[in-house]
């Protein structure tokens, strides 16, 4: 009866916090310069969470250029205009918090969440991040190796490898296809101007967004954030000129040496765009009972009860253009075609009768409980106003939990029908047979 309650209350708590970020509405202004800021007030506590958003992830790269927006998350926390090497990090431990940063495919951010009467250093210290890196050689040198490293050991994750090989294969010429952290050869060959040139380029006030949650006073956020970011350029957003996504005319199958202990399956297809709001909802849904939700079907038929996988892993990350859908699992030995057979029948099964109505149930009350703990926080709300900036709209923000909770078994049908059409899926075999049995 204890874990009953605490589960019960648990979820009274997630529902209680969901309320409490939906109270106060989300308001976006844009300043004269192109920047935007997104404002939320909250006087529970004496907090702000900050959030600065780049629309600069590795959509923005070529292949010779690859890993450079990560590489300047790196860079930009040394030596500035106004900082030695080291001395951004002592300035924010000394206001009790730290920097955070993360680098995607449509986005680069930065955050820390402080003290309100610390929230116009805060500022000047993260407008320094974003304004003023130098990247000094030796740091650009070091990072490099960091970078270098970071990769090689990635090379011991299957499931990440396998769903680098499902993008390739997924997204061809656009720069989806490219790894977020680059390669090692193209790390090792970016140069401290092409990695000015990039900062330059897509660092300027209308390619970014400001993100202030928290104990706030809104005009005053804004004077803040306008005196702390006015050595911003005022440049226009870069133009680019991107491949259109295109799904496979037809099935794509590829098989890939790798010295793994059994083979991995991946089967991709390509997902809706970030601003399709009504089609991610019920893709989230979705990819909550097949793959990444408790008590998931890959988890609890694929792997327990039928025996054909022992790792299993599905993933769906809202992106700006559309997104990879993929399913990954570890094959026991000679599986590989029950296993690849039983997955594409479940997505069938699931085109036609949708999921048992207590699963869809199930997968919302997860959905809601992890947005619900994501948002309970300042910081957690200012990332996700600038995640959906980055994506689309930072007002979907709050529009999500409606969005969730609207989703019908119907929808689970129509996207099933139209994004998991096994005719225009994508299928890698990575390990040691390629499939086959020893």
């Amino acid at each position: 009866m204890t874990r009953i309650f605490t589960f019960a209350a648990l979820f009274l708590i997630a529902f209680q916090s969901i309320a409490s970020a939906q109270g106060s509405p989300i308001k976006v202004t844009r300043m004269g310069n192109g920047l935007t800021v997104i404002l939320q007030e909250d006087h529970a506590v004496e907090l702000v969470g900050i959030d600065i958003w780049v629309k600069a992830g590795s959509a923005t790269e070529t292949p010779a250029l690859n890993g450079i927006s990560h590489l300047i998350e790196h860079l930009v926390f040394g030596s500035t205009n106004k900082h030695k090497a080291g001395e951004l990090d002592l300035e924010m431990e000394s206001l009790g918090t730290t920097l955070d940063a993360r680098t995607s495919r449509d986005w680069a951010h930065f955050s820390a969440t402080v003290s309100t009467r610390y929230l116009s250093r805060a500022l000047d210290a993260l407008a320094e991040v974003v304004t003023g890196a130098l990247f000094d050689d030796q740091e650009l040198d070091r990072e490099r190796l960091v970078i270098v490293d970071e990769i090689a050991k990635k090379q011991v994750q299957p499931i990440e490898v396998c769903r680098d090989y499902l993008a390739q294969a997924l997204y061809g010429e656009h720069p989806y296809s490219l790894p977020i952290e680059g390669t090692a050869d193209s790390v090792s060959k970016i140069t401290r101007k092409d990695v000015l040139d990039h900062y330059h380029k897509f660092y300027v006030p209308d390619n970014m967004a400001v993100a202030l949650v928290g104990d706030i006073d809104p005009q005053q956020a804004v004077a803040e954030i306008g005196r702390a970011f006015q050595l911003l350029p005022n440049s226009p957003a870069p133009q680019q000129a991107v491949s259109e996504i295109i799904p496979p005319a037809s099935l794509v199958e590829k098989k890939i040496e790798a010295p793994y202990s059994h083979d991995y399956l991946g089967i991709a297809f390509l997902g809706p765009r970030g601003s399709d709001y009504a089609d991610v909802c019920a893709i989230d849904t979705l990819m909550t009972y097949l793959g990444f939700g408790y008590r998931n079907w890959m988890h609890d038929e694929l792997a327990n009860r039928m025996g054909l996988a022992t790792d299993t892993s599905a993933d769906f990350l809202t992106q700006k253009y559309p997104a990879m859908i993929s399913l990954v699992a570890g094959i026991t030995n000679g599986s590989l075609e029950k296993a690849k057979s039983a997955i594409f029948a479940e997505i069938a099964r699931i085109s036609q009768q949708g999921i048992p109505d207590a699963s869809l149930a199930l997968a919302q009350r997860q959905l809601l409980g992890e947005y619900a703990f994501q948002n309970e926080t300042y910081g957690g709300r200012a990332n996700t106003a600038g995640f959906y900036f980055a994506v689309s709209d930072p007002q979907f923000a709050s529009q999500y939990i409606a969005c969730l909770q609207a989703v019908t078994n119907q929808d689970i049908i129509r996207v099933a029908q139209k994004y998991l059409d096994p005719q225009h899926a994508v299928i890698v075999i990575v390990g040691p047979n390629q499939g086959g049995t020893r």
